[in-house]
C-alpha cells in the first residue's frame, strides 16, 4: 500500500509539471507556489508517488486534497489555506 501522503505529493508534483509546461504567463508562478505547497506538505522528505495525471492542474489539487483530507494530522495546518488559495486561482 502506498504511503497516503505520497499520493498527495504526486497529485501536488503533477500540477507543477501542468503549470511550468502550459506556456501559460501566470504558469511559472502558479508551479513555483506549488512547489511551496509540496515542501509544505513534505517536512520528512517522503518522496512523491507517481499518480497518473489529471485533466488540469486544478484537478491535481483536488486530488491531492482528496488524499489529505484522509490524513489531516499529517498536514501542516499553513498548508491548506496555501492549498486553497492555489485551488481558486485554478478555478
Amino acid at each position: 500500500m502506498i504511503d497516503p501522503l505520497a499520493l498527495a505529493l504526486g497529485h501536488v508534483r503533477n500540477a507543477v509539471w501542468q503549470l511550468m509546461g502550459n506556456g501559460q504567463p501566470d504558469g511559472l508562478t502558479l508551479g513555483l507556489e506549488c512547489l511551496d505547497l509540496e515542501a509544505m506538505l513534505n517536512p520528512d522528505d517522503t518522496e512523491p508517488a507517481v499518480v497518473p495525471c489529471e485533466s488540469t492542474p486544478a484537478q491535481s489539487l483536488a486530488a491531492a486534497r482528496s488524499v489529505l483530507e484522509q490524513i489531516p494530522d499529517e498536514v501542516a495546518p499553513a498548508a491548506w489555506s496555501v492549498l486553497a488559495s492555489l485551488t481558486a486561482k485554478l478555478v
